[in-house]
This record gives structure tokens, C-alpha cells and sequence, in this order.
């Protein structure tokens, strides 16, 4: 049987609107991925200032000055925590990952010069 023009016209119309629809639910869900990464990121920089601060008051010393940091086992697994939720929140590729583990013990520790075993302790699957 052969549809006519109104009966196309009208799927055509639905066809669109669905299209529209999808659309718009799509932008609201990445929106939502978007603010949920963020979210993730700003939680993640309040762990490691915490840790900083408790770091800083252990110590007694301006994080400036002080000498290379000693990074403990418990701070190791709390910045591998972080490093994996970050991963999986922005959804990294594997050839960033030792970048952001690298800036991630560089934030905490205050020094530029990182242990290269302890980045690839983070990044071991």
C-alpha cells in the first residue's frame, strides 16, 4: 500500500521531533557527565589540600622549604585512589595517565622531582 503525502509528512515531522528530542537528552546527559567530573576534580584538590595542610602541620615547616617529602604508604594509596577516580571521571586515555600521576605527587609533595616508582605504582592497572 502506498502512504500518502499527509501520512509521510507526519512521520517525517515525528522523525524529527524524536531526533530533537534525542538531541537535547544527549547534551543534558553529557552536561550532567560534565558537572559530575568537575565535581570529581574539585574533590579530588580538596583531598590533596587536606593532605597538604596535614602534611604542612606534621612537619612544622612552610611546604616551601621543606625538604623532599617522604610520601607514606597510607598518602600513597589515597593519591592512587584519587589517581584512579580521576581516570575513570574524565575518562583519560592511558598515554596521559602518567602526566596527571606525576602532577597529582608533584601537587602533594610540593617538589618537582618525583620518584618515578611511585608513578608507576599509580599507574599499574
Amino acid at each position: 500500500m502506498v502512504e500518502s503525502h499527509i501520512d509521510m509528512a507526519q512521520a517525517a515531522i515525528e522523525a524529527s521531533f524524536l531526533l530533537r528530542h534525542r538531541s537535547i537528552a544527549g547534551k543534558a546527559a553529557f552536561r550532567r557527565d560534565l558537572d559530575h567530573s568537575r565535581r570529581a576534580i574539585a574533590q579530588s584538590r580538596e583531598l590533596l589540600e587536606r593532605l597538604r595542610r596535614r602534611h604542612r602541620d606534621n612537619t612544622g615547616q612552610a611546604w616551601e622549604d621543606a625538604a623532599p617529602v617522604a610520601v607514606s604508604a597510607f598518602d600513597a594509596d589515597i593519591l592512587r585512589a584519587v589517581f584512579r577516580d580521576l581516570v575513570r571521571e574524565a575518562n583519560l586515555p592511558e598515554c596521559q595517565w602518567r602526566d596527571l600521576a606525576k602532577n597529582l605527587v608533584s601537587e602533594f609533595t610540593g617538589c618537582e622531582r618525583v620518584e618515578t616508582g611511585l608513578i608507576e605504582w599509580l599507574i599499574h592497572k
